[in-house]
């Protein structure tokens, strides 16, 4: 019976850290190959230098979800999780103040923030902690 739920864990981490790989990936195409995009649709200035070295930054994040999915080793992906969680409060927050602080339709990269790393990235990974802490597989 615990083997049972320990693989729902398992799967449930696997998908969520499946979307984060998306999520980095896609991050990392616009930031690296398209800067200007941030500061065309956002209330932010163009920062090429910047939006590179944060895209380098996900590619980190990449290598280390790409080598807990290979190795399928749980407490990766506990850790994992635990810190795009954490990535997606702080990052989507941040989003969130931009917009509400200057408002407009135009700043798309603000909303689809709110949208994909606060509401689906920062709440699905806490729901994920939370469930995982009462079946007692979190860190």
């Amino acid at each position: 019976m615990k083997q049972t739920k320990t693989n729902i864990t398992i799967k449930h981490y696997k998908f969520y850290l499946m979307f984060m790989l998306i999520a980095c990936g896609g991050a990392f195409i616009w930031q690296f190959f398209l800067p200007n995009l941030s500061g065309q649709f956002s209330s932010w200035e163009n920062s090429i230098n910047w939006q590179r070295e944060i895209a380098l930054w996900n590619i980190g994040i990449i290598a280390a979800i790409i080598v807990a999915l290979i190795k399928e080793n749980i407490d990766y992906m506990k850790i994992l999780t635990f810190q795009s969680t954490v990535l997606c409060w702080l990052l989507g927050l941040n989003h969130l103040i931009s917009l509400l602080q200057n408002f407009s339709l135009t700043h798309i990269i603000h909303i689809m923030g709110v949208f994909e790393v606060l509401l689906l990235g920062g709440i699905w990974g806490a729901i994920l902690l939370y469930k995982s802490k009462r079946t007692k597989n979190i860190l």
